[in-house]
């Protein structure tokens, strides 16, 4: 019975014309292999985040039915592909407007090394390594660190801002709508001051599960600080997102916290703003957007709160 052997990327330089044959004749070097051929997010809106190729032909592009979509103008829809082939795997541009570079070098196909940096667009930059799977699951913790709120979850403000910058922008020059909500727990710091701190944790912890359970996979929910979350929502009008808004508040209002022998509910104040071809001229920035959103939410404060804005 003959071995299989693991893939070992090539290390061998690459000549000027960027095409390379790679000296592995491996009968199949990916699948079975413990470690997987990745790339990772070294520069771009998702920084830090790895994507493995899972399949033998992996399509880079800006159109939903492509295996890593990356949101740029300047990335074609079907912009570069990554085929896993016996001798390695090899990229290949797809007659892209603004090419594919490899190394900083535009490239028509090429065989990739451990470590080459792929650029497709502007800024998102990708480096291509093999990852077995303790490497992936470490990286994984990272980006998960580097996003997500560590109480609730919910995506962080820093990541939020980046991810809003790169749609309101998106928005802005293709059309469309974009909406953005901005809630806040009522009395919040009556909640902490009666039952504790660790009362207070749950019931953010149960309204951020709320929030994510009851929002589209696409919208983003994040922790904007303190009691305050933040959802964008791409391809939302303004009468979607009241709907959206009046659903989420009123699932809220039914959430029933424990906490030791202590049980208690919540409610939330929503402020809504939307960019739509309506207002786009006078909506030039995401923080005209979001400040909009907030003077709302200061409207159904001072209303009485429980209740919804827009």
């Amino acid at each position: 019975m003959t071995t299989k052997k693991p893939f070992i990327p090539p290390t061998h330089d690459q000549p000027e014309d960027q095409t390379v044959v790679s000296p592995i004749q491996s009968l199949d070097p990916f699948h079975g292999s413990e470690r997987k051929p990745t790339l990772v997010m070294i520069s771009g809106t998702q920084l830090g985040r790895s994507f493995e190729i899972d399949k033998d032909e992996f399509m880079v592009g800006r159109v939903d039915n492509c295996d890593l979509v990356v949101e740029d103008d300047l990335v074609s829809r079907h912009h570069c592909k990554i085929i896993l082939t016996p001798d390695g795997a090899q990229i290949v541009d797809l007659a892209s407007t603004n090419g594919t570079l490899v190394n900083g070098r535009r490239i028509d196909k090429v065989f990739l090394k451990e470590g080459d940096q792929i650029q497709v667009g502007s800024i998102a930059i990708f480096k291509f390594s093999m990852q077995g799977e303790a490497e992936a699951k470490f990286m994984a913790q990272l980006f998960t660190a580097a996003t997500k709120d560590f109480l609730t979850n919910a995506y962080n403000k820093k990541f939020f801002v980046e991810r809003l910058q790169s749609e309101f922008f998106y928005t802005l020059r293709h059309g469309g709508n974009l909406a953005i909500l901005v809630l806040d727990i009522d009395h919040f710091k009556k909640v902490n001051d009666t039952y504790g701190h660790l009362a207070g944790d749950q019931a953010l912890k149960l309204v951020a599960l709320h929030l994510a359970n009851n929002t589209r996979k696409d919208d983003m929910v994040a922790r904007f600080g303190g009691e305050e979350f933040v959802i964008l929502m791409r391809d939302c009008d303004l009468e979607q997102a009241k709907v959206l808004a009046e659903h989420l508040r009123e699932g809220i209002s039914k959430i029933n916290v424990s906490s030791g022998d202590q049980k208690f509910s919540v409610t939330a104040s929503i402020g809504i703003s939307t960019l739509s071809e309506a207002n786009r001229k006078s909506m030039q920035s995401p923080e005209i957007l979001i400040d909009l959103a907030d003077q709302r939410l200061y409207k159904a404060k001072q209303s009485g709160r429980n209740r919804v804005c827009a």
